[in-house]
């Protein structure tokens, strides 16, 4: 293999971490969708959508693998450790679809807070997937300290959202079918909003 294919193929790698990155977006998207509209098409519509990136990031390794390690775009340790990242944002976000699930078939209710607070981390899950499409692009060092940063500041919210979903519950807010849903799916975006940092250390070599 030429150097110059080797970086035309890694170059499209690149492009390829982008797309992937939209596709979890869009299935994101549509789990707050079916969350909001109390609907299973769209989690349906997600599903795919996962399976399609789970495909994708396979396709993606056996092609780094087998290139040769130099790149115009990222290192290929990088694009490995971005794809595994990637495919953890998958498997949580497959966690919420499995509780919305059961919320609807349940019919099980959310108190309005709730709803606030879930839409909050959805918001900043987007917000990171947006910022990860430039970040693959660019590699920009301000950029990444910004998700990196933003992340930060949801893990804190995050543990203020569950104190307060707690004292909800003493107070008989919250019932505990729906604390169960809502605590898998608040947890999931937790992960998913860390799986998004792993992507932009991993891309700029951050180690904090």
């Amino acid at each position: 293999m030429t150097k110059e294919h080797c970086s035309h193929e890694l170059d499209n790698i690149g492009k390829a971490l982008d797309q992937m990155s939209h596709e979890a977006e869009v299935m994101t998207s549509k789990v707050f969708d079916a969350l909001i509209k109390n609907k299973m098409k769209p989690l349906d519509d997600a599903e795919k959508i996962g399976s399609k990136i789970e495909l994708e990031a396979k396709q993606l390794m056996q092609t780094i693998l087998s290139a040769d390690d130099q790149s115009t775009m990222i290192d290929s340790a990088a694009v490995i450790e971005v794809s595994g990242e990637l495919q953890k944002i998958i498997y949580s976000v497959d966690k919420m679809i499995g509780a919305i699930r059961s919320k609807i078939d349940e019919g099980i209710l959310f108190s309005d807070r709730a709803v606030v607070e879930l839409k909050d981390f959805f918001s900043a899950v987007i917000d990171g997937f947006n910022n990860i499409h430039d970040l693959v692009l660019t590699q920009n060092p301000v950029l990444a300290d910004h998700i990196i940063n933003n992340v930060k500041l949801f893990e804190e919210k995050g543990r203020k959202y569950a104190e307060e979903h707690e004292e909800r519950m003493i107070k008989g807010v919250c019932l505990p079918k729906s604390s169960l849903v809502y605590l898998i799916i608040l947890e999931s975006l937790k992960d998913t909003l860390r799986f998004i940092k792993g992507i932009a250390k991993a891309i700029t070599k951050k180690n904090v």
